[in-house]
């Protein structure tokens, strides 16, 4: 029984979807307007977890993330980009900017989430290639006295929904201080919020009933939502940061056009902070993914992640990630021992001969299974990673005790083989690649010759120059280990 905590209800509830076997889930995108950093991903990654989990439980997830590319920001940096006056240079104008703009980003957060391992979205929806539907969608809440026209804008009338304010659990002064809300004299209400700008010069624009424009940022989520999932639809996903006012905009718009519930469950992840301060463009503090990807592996990224409950702020520093590094060695380390052992039981079958009739290999059986569904149960409850990565190292801290010594009949090797599969599952389940480093035939010949001198050193008692030699491999990210069957090594 999975369960997830719900920000609208404040706790803990059992998943029952709409569908059974099925899930529809929709988490908000990149507004591309610069590079992705290092935040974005964990949001990102957040949520790919998630969509992993449910389908390692054999669900089917039709997983939806929008891209918003057309807004006040982007704008804004077009016209940074074409000059002050926001006028024509170079014969491009600033609607062609602001494409160019938002296609040359969405190109770069794709390049890093495939990059980071994260898998694409089912649909991915842009916000400019669905201003249709939008003003359709805005036309129906006019029509059903939820939104008025003023001039060329369009709002939402706040006053008109009962139930704003149940995401956030705020009332109307909180809200009004927490957002900032300039006053507006257009507004009936300085909560009412634009469905739809009227045009300005130079930006673009839309033909619409109200006149030239282009839409609000919330009416894209809830448009494009439930046109892909429907008016109702299983789990909707984003960061802390956008439960007001976007998510709780999208829920009154939304309910107050199709009269549904709208999203069943709300999963928020928390911030990921630098130096204890949220990571954010405007406060110049943040660290691209690009950046943090030319010094990290993806997979270090990613467990520096998975070791923080989703829902839990993570603070980013060089020493969580050389934390990570190393906790992501022991993984690879024990995969490596365990596959060693079992190849090398296989060429000489006298290799870690059993001196007892002891059944190994029925109590290493018994360790993975028990492993397997206490991996279940924490990540049962509300995508518990960190757990799920101490059921991962309670596992390989008993396993070393069957490989090392060696302590499997050859008969039995099948189980060290399903230990193997058994975590290399789990961390897949949680984004965790353990990809391999590839290495050239050039490389591979000049550390089997290093290897080759260190042990020549050993056996000439030259202790100091063998640890030398096997310090200059690890500074190369080689890991060696000594056999009975000679020297092995593989790219860390």
């Amino acid at each position: 029984m999975i369960k997830i905590y719900n920000t609208l209800t404040r706790k803990k509830e059992e998943l029952k979807t709409i569908e059974p076997g099925k899930v529809k889930m929709y988490v908000c995108g990149p507004t591309v307007y610069d590079a992705p950093h290092v935040g974005h991903a964990r949001s990102a990654f957040v949520f790919d977890v998630i969509r992993r989990y449910l389908e390692h439980r054999g669900f089917r997830v039709v997983f939806v993330r929008n891209v918003t590319d057309v807004d006040d920001k982007i704008i804004k940096k077009a016209a940074g980009e074409l000059g002050s006056s926001g006028k024509k240079a170079a014969g491009d104008d600033l609607k062609d900017k602001v494409r160019e703009v938002s296609d040359r980003y969405l190109k770069e957060y794709h390049s890093a989430m495939d990059e980071l391992g994260v898998k694409a979205p089912d649909h991915e929806p842009k916000a400019t290639e669905n201003i249709s539907g939008m003003i359709k969608f805005i036309s129906l809440l006019i029509d059903k006295g939820h939104a008025y026209v003023t001039g060329g804008n369009v709002y939402f009338d706040v006053g008109s929904f009962s139930g704003y304010g149940k995401l956030s659990g705020q009332d109307k002064d909180q809200m009004m201080q927490g957002a900032r809300i300039e006053k507006d004299d257009k507004k009936k209400d300085h909560l009412d919020f634009a469905l739809w700008k009227e045009v300005k010069p130079g930006e673009p624009c839309w033909e619409s009933p109200w006149g030239m424009g282009r839409p609000g940022w919330h009416i894209e989520c809830s448009a494009m939502s439930t046109d892909i999932l429907g008016p109702e639809f299983d789990i909707h996903g984003g960061g802390l940061d956008l439960i007001f006012p976007h998510h709780e905009n999208e829920i009154a718009q939304a309910e107050a056009a199709t009269g549904c519930s709208f999203s069943r469950y709300w999963v928020h992840n928390g911030f990921l902070t630098i130096n204890n301060e949220k990571m954010s463009k405007s406060l110049g503090n943040f660290i691209s993914v690009k950046d943090i990807l030319a010094e990290h592996a993806p997979d270090v990224i990613k467990m520096f992640m998975l070791k923080t409950h989703y829902r839990s702020p993570i603070d980013f520093s060089e020493k969580s990630l050389e934390e990570s590094r190393a906790a992501l060695d022991r993984i690879k380390i024990f995969l490596w021992k365990a596959d060693l052992g079992v190849q090398t039981k296989k060429d000489n079958p006298e290799f870690g001969k059993l001196q007892t009739s002891e059944n190994n290999g029925e109590r290493l059986k018994k360790i993975i299974d028990e492993h397997k569904q206490k991996f279940i149960e924490v990540m049962d409850d509300d995508f518990n990673t960190p757990e799920a990565i101490a059921v991962i190292f309670e596992l390989i801290n008993q396993g070393w005790s069957f490989i090392e010594p060696f302590k499997i009949n050859s008969e039995d090797l099948k189980y060290v083989n399903d230990a193997i599969d058994a975590i290399t599952e789990m961390c897949n389940t949680l984004g965790l690649s353990l990809e391999k480093q590839e290495i050239s035939k050039e490389d591979a010949e000049s550390i089997e010759s290093k290897i080759t001198e260190r042990n020549d050193a050993r056996k000439a008692g030259d202790f100091k120059k063998a640890d030398e030699i096997r310090d200059e491999l690890i500074s190369m990210g080689i890991v060696i280990e000594d056999t009975p069957e000679g020297t092995v090594w593989r790219k860390n």
